[in-house]
């Protein structure tokens, strides 16, 4: 027998010993996190037996991140890489008009409305893009940012032209880049 072989039940006693509790997407999962290289961004790489993939939210320590790499699964565990999301970005609630209560003397609907909740959408917002081929980062007019968030029910809010504030600036989609699964990534520029 190999005595350099490694096995699930390895990896699980690893889990138990050194693994810490995250939220993954709002499921509390036993993982193993580690930083990676340091630089500019807050990166680390996470480590389980549980199902991850790119654009998961993960709560670690108090802090989002979400997984911006593709998942490598090996035969014991999955493994990706994280970033932290520097911002949030509050989305105000919507007055909405859905439900025809009555009609007035002309036979027109009469609609009840209401607002909906304003929600908070953890981002990874740069002034930098990355070419795959080459590590130096791009640095975006002054006038640019690139949002990175989670790929879900935000496709629907964050369109191009949609406006919405962050590091005290109001900002402009111009650009909604779906090319990365489960990734939102935005090019938006300074709004006046």
């Amino acid at each position: 027998m190999n005595p350099f072989t490694f096995d699930t039940s390895d990896f699980q006693f690893l889990l138990d010993t050194v693994g810490e509790i995250v939220t993954i997407n709002n499921v509390s999962k036993k993982c193993i996190v580690q930083n990676a290289k340091i630089g500019d961004y807050e990166e680390k790489y996470i480590y389980t037996l549980d199902s991850i993939q790119r654009g998961n939210l993960i709560v670690y320590n108090g802090k989002n991140y979400l997984i911006v790499s593709d998942v490598t699964q090996g035969k014991l565990y999955k493994q990706a890489k994280m970033c932290h999301c520097n911002y949030e970005i509050v989305v105000e609630g919507q007055k909405v008009c859905d439900e025809i209560v009555s009609y007035n003397v002309f036979g027109e609907p009469i609609y009840e409305c209401h607002t909906t909740e304003s929600i908070s959408v953890p981002a990874i917002v740069d002034k930098y893009t990355f070419k795959i081929d080459n590590f130096a980062p791009i640095r975006l007019p002054e006038n640019q940012i690139i949002v990175t968030m989670q790929e879900n029910e935000n496709k629907s809010k964050f369109t191009v032209n949609t406006k919405f504030g962050v590091m005290g600036h109001t900002w402009k989609v111009v650009d909604v880049d779906i090319t990365r699964n489960g990734l939102l990534i935005l090019t938006c520029e300074l709004s006046n």
